[in-house]
């Protein structure tokens, strides 16, 4: 018999899913836990099984050769059904086995006991079972060893799951010491340089107060480049603050202009926005601003006396965003590698503005996080547009 869905299944699928545990490769620490199961329990088959949407798949296997089954033929996909350990005896006078193609096949199963591996949120995402080719059972303190191995999986796939967020968070401070060491150093070291040649007077006051104003547009990029990267550290490390919401894509737009609009003015760029009043979308507001306020910040640094316009449409089952300036574009070679290398490109603005190239990277990341895609068209001479491409 196929076994019911459970009454939570959305719930049960979306917990499991978030272990990242489907379809990875075998790991030393479950398969011990399966060995050990096997052996107290004398069983000559042992499995750790994720109940997939229609499938069940083996994390670790004793016994068997098979990675996965159908869902349907599935004992543990009646194990997940409750929340104690589950015995069949003997799978041929069982109704709901008897006929199971596990059964009557070349496996023979006759024995089934198993434990369901229950989240921390309740959810059962499968079980840690033992199977025999004879009819059995298993002893009071066999029982009682396989629910203390079952909990033992569940650890073990909560640590590594703490594992994975803790290497994210030193990849992302790595990346964070990296960005602050070659691209904040450098232009603050160059200004305390130019102080102290000006302190001990190797240089004129004429020269030192030319480099000065050079050192101020510098300094204000450099402060912007930390704003940027504090902000994306931020986002970065607290993942459980993001919240989905259903918003209008205008409106964000509107807020992020009044945040860019004394860089526009003065360079004399007028901001256009003429997304459609009726487009929304739904994810976190904050990553959007985000991708705006950098998009809008480099076309002002690349145009002046121009216009700034950001078109909003639905195509279709995505929201289109479109980011064009008037301003001076690039050339071929530097806007058709703008995104397929980890290099950061960087030229100097219409004012000798200097830049990192930062924000284009974390720009392609987080459109990338969000499901959707980025690409540029640009023209030398003419200007540039960025087009976002995110699902509704």
């Amino acid at each position: 018999m196929k076994a019911d869905i459970p009454v939570n299944e959305n719930l049960r699928l979306a917990d499991l899913y978030q272990y990242n545990l489907l379809d990875t490769t075998e790991e030393k620490e479950f398969n011990d836990l399966v060995q050990l199961a096997s052996a107290i329990c004398n069983a000559p088959i042992s499995l750790i099984s994720l109940i997939d949407a229609e499938r069940q798949w083996f994390k670790a296997r004793v016994g068997i050769d098979l990675t996965e089954t159908s869902r349907d033929t599935s004992f543990c996909s009646h194990g997940i059904l409750n929340g104690d350990i589950f015995i069949v005896p003997d799978a041929t006078n069982d109704n709901r086995f008897a006929q199971n193609p596990m059964v009557t096949g070349k496996q023979g199963i006759r024995f089934y006991a198993g434990v369901p591996l229950t989240t921390g949120a309740g959810n059962n995402l499968g079980m840690l079972c033992v199977k025999d080719t004879v009819p059995r059972s298993l002893t009071s303190e066999q029982q009682q060893a396989l629910m203390v191995i079952g909990q033992q999986v569940v650890k073990q796939m909560e640590l590594r799951l703490k594992n994975q967020e803790l290497e994210r968070i030193t990849e992302t401070q790595r990346r964070m010491i990296s960005i602050i060491a070659h691209d904040v150093r450098s232009p603050l070291a160059s200004i305390v340089s130019l102080f102290q040649l000006y302190q001990n007077k190797m240089i004129d006051p004429d020269r030192f107060n030319n480099f000065l104003h050079v050192s101020s547009a510098q300094l204000h990029s450099t402060m912007a480049l930390l704003e940027n990267l504090v902000e994306w550290g931020n986002i970065q490390l607290q993942p459980a603050s993001l919240v989905s919401e259903m918003f209008s894509l205008k409106d964000a737009v509107e807020k992020v202009f009044t945040e860019v609009t004394v860089q526009a003015s003065m360079k004399e760029n007028r901001l256009v926005n003429q997304v459609h009043a009726a487009v929304k979308l739904n994810m976190d507001e904050n990553i959007l601003r985000f991708i705006l306020r950098n998009l809008l910040t480099n076309a002002n640094k690349f145009t002046e006396k121009g216009s700034i316009t950001v078109d909003g449409f639905n195509f279709g089952k995505k929201v289109v965003i479109r980011v064009a300036d008037t301003g001076i574009g690039m050339p071929p070679r530097m806007s058709e590698r703008l995104f397929l290398s980890k290099e950061k490109y960087s030229r100097r603005g219409t004012q000798n503005e200097s830049g990192s190239g930062l924000g284009l990277v974390l720009i392609k990341e987080f459109v990338e996080k969000a499901n959707g895609s980025i690409q540029v068209q640009s023209t030398e001479g003419q200007g540039s547009s960025f087009i976002i491409e995110l699902p509704l």
